[in-house]
């Protein structure tokens, strides 16, 4: 037995030592620094200075919003925008900004889609008819509701969308219908008829065994837009100017507004709530085609210790660069050397504590800056200030269908088109509707869970190749022997690309 294994053991480190050039040879391999695509303006010899673009001592804004935070404020929502997404940003001042802004009456249906240039766009009746709800289905459940549950995975189909809403007939209300009469007696002694264009509250009367979230309206919100320069040559627009003249509630900073000075835009956001809502205990970065959920989204909000430092999102983890120069997410080599981000959370939308914009400001004055702006934020500069980003349920990076059953949980929707909004606004507010939804599993919530999220796993392939050889070859304590130390020139290997990438190693 002894003679065998003393046999095995040149095979072994031959083993070992292929292992090891292989993960070498690799790693140099992703190390290799490939030429950026023209378009890409963060060059190897571009300033990445962040204080040579963000400054914490001065004025910088060329718009500032007319409305002010007040001093106790529990929320605020930032939207990054770009000039150009005015629809945008008016299909969220008419959906769920009308909940942090606390409108004592939320507009629904044709009224307010008529005030969006969208509503001319919309090619025929039937297709308008889509986004108009009839008094009839305010107060009353729908059968096709009652029937059967909502699939998580799909829209509303376009018949139960026809069933639901209507410009004009009446619906028949079949006397065969599954609503029993004891039920649609309770419903009439518990809700208001609503008038065509409103309900009473944000979510209309409340619905006996409802488990949607209603709106706090003890928890104060402020709702902003935060904005670039169109070009390096352009300041602020006639119809900027026009936008906010009416509503008031447009950041515009100097700089120009591009995918790759997203991270310009974040800090800027930063900056403005620092400075002008220093006492705000969360702050939401939502961008413009996400629909939040303000009610579940406080829900949340209301059991955390408003003293920790919190960043909540959709976790990321051990994600690797991007070296392809035609994606979207290209990481040039001379940005960042490491072989793996540190864990953050999607871009999409992200809460951030309030006791964390300062720290975080502090630490991207002494960082080189990084393109990708969730990476940087929520990873890179949390990171250095300790704090680790969590994963909640309540966000996802995927596309979620404009499915009202979702938002029994879900506080956000993402790549939401502005009709698409007001859809889902609209059948929010269908107590018939929301009474319906049954509850949906977490799989059916979120399709995405992150994983390889416990620092203390080793991830690298070559220390599992190595175990994984030495159980085909031999069980002796030597070979294991062996990998430890492969997984000691990982552990060396990590803080390495720590120390390469700006951010501690602990």
């Amino acid at each position: 037995m002894l003679g065998r294994l003393r046999s095995s053991r040149p095979l072994l480190l031959v083993a070992v030592v292929v292992c090891i050039i292989l993960y070498m040879a690799g790693h140099r391999l992703s190390s290799v620094s490939i030429e950026p695509p023209s378009f890409f303006p963060w060059t190897a010899a571009s300033d990445r200075n962040v204080s040579a673009y963000v400054s914490t001592a001065r004025q910088t804004s060329l718009l500032t919003p007319r409305e002010r935070c007040s001093g106790d404020e529990f929320l605020v929502v930032v939207v990054p925008s770009s000039p150009g997404n005015s629809q945008r940003r008016k299909a969220i001042r008419n959906t769920y900004g009308q909940w942090i802004r606390q409108v004592d009456s939320a507009t629904t249906t044709r009224k307010l889609l008529q005030l969006s240039d969208g509503w001319n766009t919309l090619n025929n009746e039937d297709e308008k008819s889509t986004y108009v709800a009839r008094k009839d289905y305010l107060d009353h459940p729908s059968p096709l509701l009652t029937n059967s549950k909502v699939s998580a995975a799909g829209d509303v189909s376009q018949g139960m969308t026809r069933e639901l809403f209507s410009l004009d007939g009446e619906h028949d209300m079949k006397d065969n219908s599954p609503i029993s009469a004891k039920s649609a007696s309770d419903e009439t002694k518990t809700a208001t008829t609503a008038s065509v264009h409103h309900t009473r509250g944000p979510l209309g009367p409340r619905v006996q065994h409802s488990t949607f979230a209603e709106l706090n309206r003890t928890l104060k919100g402020k709702l902003f837009f935060i904005l670039g320069r169109e070009n390096s040559e352009s300041g602020v627009s006639a119809s900027l100017m026009n936008e906010q003249e009416v509503y008031g509630d447009i950041i515009v900073e100097d700089f120009v507004d591009t995918y790759q000075n997203l991270t310009l835009k974040s800090l800027f956001m930063i900056k403005y709530i620092t400075n002008h809502c220093p006492d705000v205990k969360y702050v939401a970065k939502v961008d413009d085609d996400v629909f939040l959920h303000v009610p579940n989204l406080q829900r949340t909000l209301i059991t955390k210790d408003t003293s920790e430092k919190l960043i909540l999102g959709c976790l990321f983890c051990y994600v690797r660069p991007i070296l392809n120069p035609t994606s979207k997410w290209f990481s040039p080599r001379y940005m960042y050397q490491g072989d793996h981000y540190p864990n953050y959370v999607s871009g999409t939308s992200y809460v951030l504590s309030g006791n964390v914009l300062t720290p975080l400001l502090a630490a991207a004055i002494h960082t080189p800056l990084f393109h990708l702006e969730d990476v940087f934020i929520t990873g890179i500069l949390a990171r250095m200030i300790g704090v680790k980003p969590r994963d909640s349920m309540d966000f996802s990076y995927q596309t979620r269908p404009t499915n009202p059953c979702l938002y029994q949980t879900a506080s956000m929707g993402h790549e939401m088109e502005p009709l698409q909004m007001y859809k889902l606004w609209n059948m929010l507010h269908l107590r018939g509707m929301t009474s319906s939804c049954k509850p949906f599993t977490a799989a059916e919530t979120r399709g995405y869970m992150p994983s390889k999220c416990d620092a203390n796993i080793i991830h690298n392939e070559s220390v599992l190749l190595c175990m994984y050889i030495c159980i085909i070859i031999t069980t002796s304590n030597l070979c294991m022997r062996y990998c430890s130390e492969v997984k000691l020139m990982y552990a060396m290997s990590l803080r390495h690309q720590a120390y390469l990438a700006g951010w501690p190693s602990g």
